[in-house]
């Protein structure tokens, strides 16, 4: 279930040489305990910004070297005050609708997503991500929603994975790096650990393996400090760009959607939720 979106912005990122720094460096002085660990869905970190992090970002301070996507795919993403969890910005993405995929080429562009890049330090044994997110609506029937995105853009090792948003609030994991399961997904029926909509939920991501040069691993999904799932047989690259947003890349028609994505972290340690 590769974006192309996603595939546009990889190969955009293979002009872009520095390393991304902590956005907010007011928020870095928060380190938490030693000790993190990611069993049955607890943390020994505060949920703050670790010293150790990659990205450190509440979105007060607008773009603040994000980059927007390179192509428009019938979606709009910002950072403005309309919402927020916390201060004064928040990622913003808006997915128009009545865009569908089905049936096949009848549509140029039927993709409904946008998301920021950054660039981050090569991926080593562990990444955790954590956001705070509102969704408008659930994901529509039969369709998935992407909230992250780690990628490699290196021709010679090319690949990414990211966490989706399931239509029954749970999530799945697609896997575009050629090795692995292809697609996973949280299955249980019902679902108890989920992303409801019209509220916000701390989403936590991380993503593991056993040594810098595994080729496979597992990641984990978390809901507001539960574990979700962990999926395993993830296929591993030497990933350096991080993506946030939200949309479809495969719609059915229902594809309209507002969502808000505020108080990022990106770093090599579970930071937890406030």
């Amino acid at each position: 279930m590769r974006s192309t979106s996603a595939l546009a912005l990889m190969m955009a990122s293979l002009a872009v040489g520095a390393l991304s720094a902590c956005g907010d460096d007011d928020k870095t002085d928060n380190t938490p305990d030693a000790g993190t660990n990611t069993d049955g869905g607890t943390s020994s970190g505060n949920g703050k910004c670790p010293a150790s992090a990659y990205i450190c970002e509440d979105f007060d301070k607008g773009e603040n070297g994000w980059r927007q996507p390179d192509e428009e795919h019938n979606a709009t993403i910002a950072i403005d005050g309309s919402r927020t969890r916390s201060g004064s910005g928040a990622v913003h993405v808006v997915t128009e609708g009545g865009h569908n995929e089905e049936p096949y080429g009848a549509e140029k562009d039927p993709q409904a997503i946008a998301h920021l890049r950054k660039n981050i330090p090569q991926f080593g044994t562990k990444l955790y991500t954590r956001a705070y997110v509102y969704l408008n609506r659930s994901s529509p029937a039969g369709v998935m929603g992407t909230y992250f995105i780690l990628f490699s853009p290196k021709e010679s090792d090319f690949g990414g994975i990211e966490l989706q948003a399931l239509p029954n609030g749970g999530f799945a994991l697609d896997n575009w790096t050629g090795i692995g399961t292809g697609w996973n997904y949280q299955d249980q029926d019902p679902v108890v650990v989920k992303v409801p909509p019209n509220r916000w939920t701390c989403i936590e991501w991380g993503v593991e393996r056993d040594s810098a040069t595994a080729n496979t691993g597992h990641a984990m999904a978390w809901a507001d400090g539960e574990l979700a799932y962990d999926f395993p047989n993830v296929g591993m690259r030497p990933f350096t760009e991080f993506a946030v947003g939200y949309g479809f890349v495969h719609p059915k028609g229902d594809s309209a959607s507002e969502t808000w994505i505020d108080d990022l972290v990106v770093a090599p340690e579970r930071i937890g939720c406030e």
